[in-house]
This record gives C-alpha cells, structure tokens and sequence, in this order.
C-alpha cells in the first residue's frame, strides 16, 4: 500500500467514523429534543426514521454517479451535503426542521457511503482490500463505543436545550477535517465514457413505497381509518415500480432490480435474511437506549458506559468470524441469528422479572451475548450474500444489499419507536420494551427460518469475509 493509497484510506475512514458517529450518538438527543421542541411521539419516530430513509435512497444513485464521474467529486458533494444536514437539523427552530436536516443528513451520508466503497474497490485488491475494509469496519465500531461516551459527556455538561443540538452537530468537525482531506487526497480521475444508469423513478417509487407503508406505523390513525387507501396506493405503486423496471431492462439498461440479482435465489434469501435482522437490531438497539434514558432514568454516561461491553462484544466477534465461517461455512448464518434470537428472549425475559440495578446489569451482561452474536453473523452474511452476484454486478449487489437493510431500519425504527412509547400508555416502560423486543425477536427468528433454505448454501462462495459497519 503506497502514501497515495494510504491517504486514500485515511479519508475514507474519516468519513465512516464522522457518519457513523451520529448514527452512534441520535438515540441519546431524542429526550433532551423531545424536552426541548415539545415532540410528539410521531415527531420522534420521523426523527429516528428519516436518516436511515434517505440514507437508503442516496446509495444506489451515488454508486453509479461515482462509477461514471469519478469518486472525489461526489465523495465532497456528499459530505457538503451532510455537514449542511447537520447544520439545520442542530440550528432548528422546531422539530420540522429537525427532520427535515435529517433527511439531509441521510442523503448525504448515502452519497458518502458509496464512495467510500468504490474507492476501497477502486484502489485494493486481494488482502489489501481485506485490509483497508477491516479498518473501515474499526472506524465504524470505533465510532459506536466513543460516540455514546461523547454523547454522555455533552449532556452531562450542556444546557439542556443546547445539549441535543451539539449532539446533533457533533460528528461536524470530524467530517470539516475529512472534508479537507478528502479535497487535498482524493485524486480525481477521467470521466466515464459509458452511459448511467441511475434509474432515479424506481428509487423514488420504493422510497415512497416505504413511507406510504410507514405511514400507519407513525399514525395509527391513517391505519384505522385508511387503512384500504393505503393499501391501494402501495399496490399501485408496486405495480408501477414493477412496469417501470420491465421497461427499463428492456430498453438495455441496468435497473435498480436487476433480473441477475432477482433471479438468484441465494442473493434474495440473503438480502431477506440482511434486512430483517438489520432491521430488528438497528430498531433494538435504538430502544433499549431510550428505555434506559427515558424509562429507567439511567444518566446518559451511564448509559454509555453500559453499553460499551456489547459494542466491544460485537468488534471481538467480527475479527474471530473468518475462523469460525473457515471451519463451518454459512452454517455460520443460522448459527449466529439462533444465538441472536435467544438473546432477545433473554432481555425480554429479564425486562419483565427484574427490576432496579439487577435488571440494568442483567441487560448489561445479555447484550454482550447479543454483541457477540451480531458480530458473529454480519461478515459471513454480507459475504455469503454478495457472493451470489454474477461478475460484473458486484458493485450494484452491494449497493442493492445496503438500500434494502436501510429501508428497513426506516420501517422498523419508526414501528419499535412507537411501541416503546405507546404500548401502554405508559411512555417507555418495561412492558412496551418487552413488546418491541418480542418483535424484535419474530423479525429475527423469521431471518433463522429463512437461514436454512438451501438457496443460502447451495455453493461456495469466494466472497472477501470483511465486515461492514452497521
């Protein structure tokens, strides 16, 4: 590995720590925001939901746009982008605004992501690519354990009205060195000659799609009262989305859906098995810190600090993986969602039969298992999934695999939000985070089930076993 690539390397992984340090740090903003805005629990779910929404959606159009201009120019767009984000959603007046630089900050960090990607594609090869997405990962896990420390930190020693809004920015410093790095660093390269396939209205149909879906997830009132509407709206836009991408391919162009990927059976039954378990964990993981914060009173340090153990677990579990996948295959999968499944049990188990300092030590002690778990199963998941993809679709695979686990943190984000506050009328309480986390546990013992097909290892795969920071 040359200066050059190094360099390289170094914004890439500023810019993985600086995105995922806000992802790390939004769960400890929400009741201090909450306080201060006045939000309703709708707010709060679109607040949590809109990031991961637009997150999802700059993906695919950022990867192929990187391929055809080149990686630095969008590589600074995107972060322009999520430091504007950023900029709003901690200057904001009310929670409208909130969400609307969460959005922003979404985009921004979709386009970011998908250039550092590219780029590490790009430049490596064979283990050095192992290589620099190994410290990738470790950027993006790094940021998970400092993040919440930081967090507990600034509401510790911030007014309370201030203290959401720095966490909100906080992450801004970090991407403004990026940012000059990147501009300095990041060689920019010739134009592509050939043609983009961007296929923009099929990621505005399933962007909608999924807000249309979570609609009554954040108003139970939609789903009551319209509830036949929004089913006939969906099916239309499916039916669009579906009539669109046929149309697409046969005009010779790359669809967001592309029949090599959806005729793969392995590769659907990996990204179903990716997007459920993403979904239940990323939704976890959001409501135990709040039912922490929020319900149980802990300071948020001391929520911080309780968690570190199942960040580490997790980081452990990732670098010993490759061991474990060498010696029993993508029986991995299964392997680690049945552990996964288990460990929901537990916490649901404990929330309801303890209470006060034992019942935060007993979490404590099974969201390292759940850490553990979840590192376990991420890198031979994403590897075994990815290695279904034909040549010359593995840029749009990736891509494909990280839109379907964001939108479904969008869905399941705002439903788990909703729970943990309305469940009983109660706000945060153990019963409501008992209930989300028995959904949680049906989303990933459906991901288990789904494990076992025999699509999932019906050959092997060659894929890199590097992990990829959630």
């Amino acid at each position: 590995m040359n200066r050059a690539d190094r360099l390289a390397l170094l914004c890439c992984i500023g810019a993985g720590f600086a995105t995922l340090l806000d992802s790390a740090v939004i769960g400890y903003a929400v009741p201090a925001l909450a306080r201060g805005l006045d939000a309703s629990t709708a707010d709060l779910q679109w607040l949590l939901a809109a990031y991961s929404l637009t997150f999802g959606l700059g993906l695919v159009p950022g990867g192929r746009l990187g391929d055809a201009f080149g990686r630095r120019g969008l590589f600074l767009v995107g972060m322009a982008v999520f430091l504007a984000g950023s900029a709003a959603a901690g200057l904001a007046g009310d929670v409208l605004w909130v969400v609307a630089g969460r959005f922003i900050q979404g985009f921004g960090a979709g386009l970011v992501s998908a250039q550092v990607l590219g780029i590490i594609q790009d430049r490596f090869a064979g283990p050095a690519r192992v290589r620099a997405l190994a410290a990738y990962t470790i950027a993006g896990a790094t940021a998970a354990v400092v993040g919440p420390i930081l967090a507990g930190v600034v509401l510790a020693l911030a007014p309370d009205d201030w203290s959401w809004r720095l966490l909100l920015m906080l992450s801004a410093p970090f991407l403004a060195v990026t940012l000059g790095l990147a501009w300095r660093f990041i060689p920019a390269v010739p134009r592509s000659a050939r043609r983009i396939d961007l296929d923009l209205p099929a990621v505005i149909l399933l962007g909608a799609i999924v807000v249309i879906v979570t609609l009554p997830v954040i108003d139970p009132g939609v789903g009551r009262s319209m509830a036949w509407l929004v089913a006939a709206v969906v099916l239309v836009l499916v039916s669009a989305l579906v009539v669109w991408e046929i149309r697409y391919r046969a005009r010779g162009r790359v669809p967001l859906f592309a029949p090599e990927l959806v005729r793969s059976a392995g590769f659907v039954s990996g990204n179903l098995v990716a997007l459920l378990w993403f979904g239940a964990v990323v939704g976890h993981g959001t409501i135990i810190t709040l039912f922490l914060l929020d319900g149980f009173g802990l300071a948020a340090l001391a929520v911080a600090i309780a968690l570190i153990p199942s960040a580490l677990s997790r980081i452990v579990a990732s670098s010993l993986t490759s061991r474990l996948h060498a010696r029993i295959g993508s029986r991995t999968i299964p392997l680690a969602l049945g552990i996964n499944v288990l460990a929901l049990g537990g916490i649901t188990a404990v929330v309801l039969t303890l209470d006060g300092t034992t019942l935060v030590i007993a979490i404590v002690l099974v969201e390292i298992v759940l850490g553990a778990a979840s590192g376990i199963l991420e890198p031979p998941l994403r590897a075994t999934t990815l290695g279904f993809a034909p040549a010359g679709f593995h840029g749009v695979a990736a891509s494909f695999l990280q839109l379907t686990q964001r939108l479904a943190a969008t869905f399941f984000l705002a439903l788990l939000t909703g729970v943990l506050f309305t469940a009983d009328g109660a706000g945060a309480s153990r019963t409501s985070l008992a209930t989300g986390t028995v959904i949680c546990g049906i989303l990933v013992l459906v991901a288990f089930a789904i494990s076992l097909a025999p699509a999932l290892h019906r050959r092997p795969v060659f894929a890199p076993l590097a992990a990829h920071p959630a």
